[in-house]
C-alpha cells in the first residue's frame, strides 16, 4: 500500500474498526450492560500487548518497518499494535459476550439478541 508511515494505521482501521464499529452499531443496546467486563478484558490484554510486544521488539523476535509505522513507542510497544488491540480485544470480547447471551437465551430470535425487539418475558 502506497501510504507511507499510516499503512499499519489505515489497514488496522479498515479492517479491525470497521469490523468493531459495525459490532456496536448492530449490538450496542445489548453489550452497554457489559462495558465494565469489557474494559477489564482491554485492560488486560493492553497489558499483555505491552509485555510481549516489549520483549519481542528486543529480542528482535520480529520488527516494524519504519517506513510504513510511525516510529512511536509506548513502554516498547509500537503505537499501532496498541491501537490494533484496543479495536480486536474489544471487537472479540464483545462478540463473545453477544454470543454468549444469545447460547443462555436460545428461545431468543436474532433480532431480539441485537436489540431490535424486546424479548418476551415468560
Amino acid at each position: 500500500m502506497p501510504f507511507g508511515i499510516f499503512t499499519y494505521l489505515i489497514t488496522i482501521f479498515i479492517f479491525a474498526g470497521i469490523a468493531m464499529l459495525i459490532e456496536y452499531i448492530v449490538c450496542f443496546r445489548r453489550l452497554k450492560k457489559y462495558i465494565k467486563v469489557i474494559g477489564i478484558i482491554l485492560i488486560t490484554g493492553i497489558i499483555g500487548t505491552l509485555i510481549a510486544e516489549s520483549v519481542a521488539l528486543s529480542w528482535k523476535i520480529w520488527v516494524y518497518s519504519q517506513n510504513k509505522t510511525f516510529g512511536i513507542y509506548v513502554f516498547g510497544a509500537a503505537l499501532e499494535t496498541l491501537i490494533f488491540t484496543i479495536f480486536v480485544g474489544i471487537a472479540i470480547a464483545s462478540a463473545t459476550l453477544v454470543w454468549s447471551d444469545y447460547e443462555e437465551q436460545k428461545s431468543l430470535s436474532l433480532k431480539q439478541l441485537f436489540g431490535f425487539k424486546n424479548p418476551k418475558v415468560k
